[in-house]
């Protein structure tokens, strides 16, 4: 088969590989459609994500939807043809945070297209890829591919509202207009915010956000974006997600958090971050974060099979398989790119 192996930083290489063997209880599935996520253009463009070095070679792409090929002999729930999507982060099942159903928290935790456990796991950047079959839902027949392909960044926003507790009625901040962002906009509105405020420095982000449900978008590097905000809702906002990983967009959060509000981190900051903290203890904010998902996906798969939410927009531009580089360089250096996908 065909394969994208990511060697080091900007090093991504077309190789011929074997055809993953089938596990008992795992299944090999023909690759339709991949998205790109932040931490595929991290590891191309850094050569790591945060602690998670590349040790050795592998590939990248952990948002997957396709087809499956061939089952394993312990394999029950599926059959060759079905139609799937990945959850891509796979939990030992064993640990205390995973009997206690927060397996996102799991320290033994493997990912599909990461360097975060050794040895890596492959990903969906190639024609085939092989998961365990606990970790594959089967895409109901009125979605198509490219909504499989989004769920996995859905159920990031899905993981993150629950957090939050309700957002109904309430006054709700998203910072950070980025797919994960956008996402979470959509699924507050699907879940009756009263008035969403969404800010970021790119303006064909905040021009997204305003067509996909925004009430009001805010550049945060103007000057008058304290003023703008504050008008918008005066007493401040009763929950806050921050979704850019940047801590200056934190700081305005906690700033612009209404007395008594929650603010939900889901974005990744860096290690050192310098926070106002007496305003958790003189606000009586709550604050919680948000670390991929856990039981998210059945919930996202409602959602769009519902239409209560309609994520297709969010693909801004598709690459075939023969073009991934061009689609890794693509999404990285063009600020109209939300999220791009592979297309075999």
């Amino acid at each position: 088969m065909n394969a994208f192996v990511l060697y080091g930083r900007n090093d991504l290489r077309r190789e011929q590989r074997p055809v993953p063997a089938v596990g008992p209880s795992a299944v090999l599935i023909r690759v339709v459609r991949a998205g790109i996520c932040g931490s595929d253009m991290h590891y191309y463009g850094e050569g790591r994500v945060g602690d998670f070095i590349p040790q050795m070679p592998f590939v990248l792409g952990h948002e997957i939807s396709g087809e499956v090929i061939e089952c394993g002999t312990e394999v029950s729930a599926f059959r060759k043809g079905d139609r799937v999507i990945v959850e891509p982060a796979i939990p030992c099942g064993a640990c205390t945070a995973c009997r206690r159903g927060r397996y996102n928290l799991c320290g033994s935790m493997k990912v599909l297209g990461s360097a975060s456990a050794l040895p890596h796991m492959d990903g969906g950047f190639a024609d085939f890829v092989v998961v365990p079959s606990r970790a594959c839902f089967l895409l109901p027949d009125s979605l198509s591919y490219q909504e499989g392909a989004l769920v996995e960044p859905l159920a990031v926003a899905v993981h993150a509202v629950a957090r939050g507790a309700s957002v109904t009625g309430k006054s709700v901040l998203v910072t950070g207009a980025g797919t994960i962002g956008e996402m979470t906009l959509m699924v507050c509105r699907a879940a009756g915010a009263a008035r969403i405020g969404v800010t970021d420095i790119n303006a064909f982000a905040r021009g997204f956000a305003k067509s996909h449900g925004a009430d009001e978008v805010f550049d945060p590097a103007a000057e008058d974006f304290p003023d703008t905000a504050r008008a918008f809702v005066a007493d401040g906002f009763d929950i806050v997600f921050e979704a850019s990983g940047a801590a200056p967009a934190l700081k305005q959060g906690l700033d612009l958090a209404a007395r008594g509000a929650t603010v939900v981190q889901v974005g990744m900051l860096p290690p050192s971050v310098t926070l106002n903290l007496g305003l958790i203890t003189s606000k009586e904010l709550q604050m919680v974060g948000s670390f991929r998902y856990a039981n998210s996906f059945e919930a996202s798969l409602e959602l769009l099979t519902n239409k209560r939410i309609d994520v297709k927009s969010v693909v801004t531009d598709v690459f075939k398989f023969d073009d991934t580089q061009k689609a890794l360089a693509h999404a990285m250096g063009n600020g109209e790119a939300l999220k791009v996908h592979i297309e075999h």
